[in-house]
């Protein structure tokens, strides 16, 4: 019962996560929008949903560290693990400056988070901040892409051309499939976390973080396959980046978030700075703006210890 919980609505979440990409992408190019503002808008939060709605249901039955947990362990695996292994796979050369103003926003973003869980939580005042700035750094990245035609944010969403009622349709479908997913999945962490007498912060953490990490996985690989080094990097800071400030932030708008387990806050989010630290650095580690195998083995390694401090 357990894994059917877990395994329906994690089938649920990615059916509904990506009926939800498909069916606002074909509206919005049926009504002539701009593939930069969906790329930054309407894809960007449509992949987010499966962690946005996982976060909100969990908030709303009072388990804050599976809402919490699943963003900063989301955050962890998506630098540590899927940054690591597509370098690992492919040899990446990226340009600093592409991303340097996103990473700095991330240790911007990653700051406020830190003075909100160390008086905490999340109110529902400090949840709207978030939104607000993530609607600011939408119409920041949407003018800078507009004022450098070379940019290539939206170049590779695929033309979508439905029936303005088929777009309607699945995104009705969508957001049910992600609404009932979310529930199912919420429920089977619950009943995992008893079964086995873990906690959910460590379910949280990592299997659940690592299964609303797999559209990163691909998207990442995807982007790195075809030489295109700076998108890679780039969806994995911006991901890194919603999940902050969308994900938690209109989770506090629908339910405060507490935080209920102090080490996710002294271990687990420490980590993910930690993380976010290294992206920089290791790009002039050894070689000058790459991540090449050696740095890919390093962020895995890295991943693997975190992982293991926290069985052991």
């Amino acid at each position: 019962m357990i894994a059917l919980f877990l395994l329906g609505g994690f089938a649920l979440l990615l059916v509904g996560g990506e009926f939800l990409v498909r069916g606002s992408v074909g509206i919005a190019l049926k009504l002539r929008v701009s593939k930069v503002v969906i790329g930054l808008t309407l894809v960007a939060f449509a992949t987010s949903a499966p962690e946005l709605l996982v976060s909100v249901v969990a908030a709303t039955r009072g388990k804050s560290d599976i809402a919490l947990g699943n963003v900063i362990g989301s955050n962890i695996a998506n630098i540590g693990l899927i940054l690591g292994l597509t370098a690992l796979v492919y040899k990446m050369k990226a340009v600093r400056m592409h991303y340097r103003n996103d990473w700095l926003f991330l240790l911007l973003a990653n700051a406020l988070l830190a003075v909100f869980l160390f008086y905490g939580g999340i109110t529902t005042g400090q949840g709207l901040l978030l939104v607000a700035l993530l609607v600011g750094y939408n119409i920041q990245k949407i003018r800078s892409a507009r004022r450098n035609r070379n940019l290539a944010i939206g170049e590779e969403i695929e033309e979508i051309h439905l029936p303005v009622w088929k777009g309607v349709t699945l995104l009705i479908v969508g957001a049910l499939g992600l609404s009932f997913g979310a529930k199912f999945f919420v429920s089977g962490i619950s009943a995992l976390a008893i079964h086995f007498g873990m906690t959910e912060r460590f379910v949280a953490v990592t299997m659940v973080a690592f299964g609303t990490s797999v559209p990163e996985l691909a998207a990442s690989f995807m982007a790195a396959r075809k030489g295109e080094s700076d998108i890679a990097i780039g969806n994995i800071i911006g991901s890194n980046i919603f999940n902050i400030l969308s994900v938690l932030g209109f989770t506090a708008l629908v339910q405060p978030i507490t935080l209920q387990d102090a080490a996710i806050f002294t271990f687990d989010f420490h980590a993910s700075v930690f993380f976010t630290l290294l992206i920089i650095p290791l790009m002039s580690l050894f070689t000058k703006d790459r991540l090449d195998r050696l740095e890919g083995a390093l962020l895995l390694g890295f991943y693997l210890i975190f992982i293991s401090s926290l069985v052991f």
